[in-house]
């Protein structure tokens, strides 16, 4: 078809996946609409315009200029309309730093791993940089053996089989390579070639990790989870770009983000001044209470939050967090004991009990968005409280 004479005469940018005609024309199409909440407690709404250094640039409608937001203002970033991604892959890679991205396709070999996030550029990142793979997506059955497997330090790679009863055997070895269908591991020198179905995951072996200065959470609608330091200075309209571990450049559409929100990512209870505490002995004695919780009740031990049976501690939530995450084991003093049940308790409602019969952890990442507090509590078993002592590993509200 013959174009018109004019047609070739004007330009086109296509931006956002439309095209834009240039001035004097307006756009058919314009950039993702934001609600942005501030510090003050005012909201600002308005099309993303980009990143400038430490703020945020919106183009507000009936104003003929940008406006820029500084970033030290801002508590979240919405993005208007923006909706749960339904079905779709299962696989999720968490990274050291504690990004966690969902991904269509992982392939790995000794040194790197490369990953497709949905509808997004494909990442190749160092494999040192990796905390785990999980092949399926989260159960209740399985989800308390898996988040218990995260906390714990290991010199070794795991490969994690899942059983036909939904139990989880961490096996170590060495990670050699990954492809769509199996698992390449070294098990004491010998290759072994697994089933990615058979499996659940794998964990990368522990090492340290630097003080995390991540000051942003992006928020996918696939459940992806980027954290970051900052939002890397931008013209795009159309994404967000940050900076993942092994300093590799990631661009985010807009249209993948839920939220972004700003300031202190986490909390570590054990270093919180706790609402209250209180310890209610299985045998009881003529000791007052408190002194009985001043020598029995819960305690922290750097990052980490002991209780033995009858105890129990709660802690306040301040506004703009969204999950308490964390495992509970045996403490490592204790050789033998019995049954004991550990519950999570949010605003007086149980959201979480496992009994513990073993020495193995159990972990938990529960939605506390709009919670005033939440109970960490430790009741003995019908065998008595010998050996009942227990560690919460890493307890923390997460923004």
């Amino acid at each position: 078809m013959k174009r018109p004479p004019w047609f070739s005469a004007i330009p086109l940018v296509a931006v956002f996946g439309c095209v834009l005609f240039a001035a004097p024309f307006s756009s058919t199409c314009r950039a993702a609409v934001v609600r942005i909440e501030l510090t003050s407690g005012d909201t600002v709404r308005g099309h993303f315009a980009g990143v400038a250094g430490t703020a945020v640039r919106l183009q507000v409608d009936g104003e003929s200029a940008r406006r820029t937001v500084p970033v030290d203002q801002i508590v979240s970033l919405q993005v208007a309309d923006a909706r749960e991604s339904s079905g779709g892959p299962a696989t999720s890679v968490t990274l050291v730093d504690g990004t966690s991205i969902v991904a269509r396709d992982v392939a790995m070999d000794d040194a790197m791993v490369t990953l497709q996030p949905p509808r997004q550029a494909e990442l190749r990142l160092p494999i040192n940089q990796l905390q785990s793979i999980r092949f399926r997506p989260g159960a209740p059955a399985t989800d308390p053996q898996w988040l218990g497997l995260v906390d714990k330090p290991s010199r070794s790679d795991r490969m994690v089989i899942r059983r036909g009863n939904d139990q989880l055997d961490p096996i170590e070895g060495v990670v050699v390579g990954l492809d769509a269908e199996k698992l390449l591991f070294e098990l004491d020198g010998d290759p072994i070639e697994a089933p990615r179905d058979r499996l659940e995951g794998v964990f990368f072996r522990t090492t340290p990790v630097p003080e995390s200065s991540a000051a942003v959470k992006i928020t996918g609608i696939d459940g992806s989870t980027f954290l970051a330091a900052r939002l890397e200075p931008s013209e795009a309209t159309d994404a967000v770009e940050i900076l993942l571990p092994g300093q590799v450049r990631h661009a985010i559409p807009l249209e993948r983000i839920k939220r972004i929100t700003w300031a202190s990512g986490q909390i570590l209870l054990a270093q919180t001044p706790a609402a209250s505490t209180r310890m209610s002995p299985y045998l009881a004695t003529k000791l007052p209470a408190e002194l009985t919780t001043d020598w029995f009740g819960p305690a922290s031990l750097g990052e980490d939050l002991v209780m033995v049976a009858g105890g129990a501690a709660e802690y306040r939530v301040e506004p703009g967090f969204q999950t308490l995450a964390g495992s509970v084991g045996r403490d490592k003093l204790v050789t033998a004991g019995g049954n004991v049940i550990v519950r999570v308790v949010v605003d007086d409602n149980v959201q979480w009990e496992q009994t513990l019969t073993e020495s193995e952890s159990k972990g938990f990442r529960i939605p506390i968005a709009g919670a005033r507090r939440v109970r960490l509590e430790v009741t003995a078993g019908t065998d008595g409280d010998v050996g009942d002592q227990i560690r919460f590993l890493k307890p923390r509200l997460m923004k």
